[in-house]
């Protein structure tokens, strides 16, 4: 931090400081980068290919108006990752950004007008069924609800109830939600704890174990049929401390 050029980091829009194999947001005048947020190579390439102003640090500083993997040394720094392992990030990402926007516990200061701001506990209704989490954000000594926000997965998309609370907390907190919560790739393995949608009549059943058994649809179940694919439908597997 020492030799970046301070200048070009307080005239920037957005700032991503690189760590090892990660990006972590350090500064977002749009509010759209989540602050101490771990960013993966690929999200970073995006950005900076539709935004402004971006800068990476550490290294040589650069504001990227063009993507960042410009030379052939940079497009081979890292290889693809895979569906499901940008999942995991996204998901660990959101539970992370719940934590801080929460205050790590210790309630929101939420601006009830221009003069008063209460102290507040943040509520979440999850409705597995209707694939829905509401977040409320409720005032400590009055319990009255000040905000609001929803999200709803897709029926096309595998719910998880973790992406659905920084969605929705973010909404009610009327906070910008980063792109990669609402696009999140679909989950490729199955694991404990998974909800699976399968066979003709569209059973539904928890993976309860990675056996393989005719009454238990694991990874083995999930070839794809034309008619009538196997699919994950919930992976927030909360029930095994996920």
């Amino acid at each position: 931090m020492k030799n970046v050029n301070q200048t070009v980091i307080n005239k920037a829009n957005t700032v991503f400081e690189k760590k090892d194999d990660k990006y972590f947001g350090y500064k977002s005048r749009f509010g759209d980068i989540v602050i101490g947020g771990a960013y993966s190579y690929r999200f970073v390439v995006h950005y900076a290919k539709t935004n402004q102003d971006v800068v990476i640090i550490p290294g040589d500083v650069n504001t990227v108006t063009t993507p960042v993997c410009t030379t052939l040394e940079e497009r081979l720094w890292k290889p693809e990752k895979t569906a499901q392992a940008r999942r995991d990030e996204i998901v660990e990402q959101a539970k992370a950004d719940v934590e801080k926007l929460s205050n790590y516990g210790a309630g929101v200061r939420y601006e009830t007008d221009v003069f008063t701001k209460a102290t507040c506990n943040v509520e979440f209704v999850a409705n597995r069924d209707k694939r829905t989490v509401v977040a409320l954000v409720k005032g400590v000594r009055t319990g009255n609800v000040y905000a609001k926000g929803i999200a709803k997965a897709a029926p096309s998309d595998c719910f998880n109830v973790h992406i659905g609370k920084a969605i929705a907390l973010r909404r009610a907190l009327g906070l910008a939600v980063p792109d990669e919560y609402l696009n999140a790739p679909q989950p490729t393995e199955v694991r404990v704890g998974d909800v699976i949608k399968y066979g003709e009549s569209g059973s539904v059943a928890t993976v309860v174990s990675m056996e393989s058994d005719a009454n238990i649809p694991t990874e083995t179940y999930l070839t794809t049929a034309e008619a009538y694919p196997n699919r994950i439908i919930n992976d927030s597997r909360e029930e095994v401390g996920e």
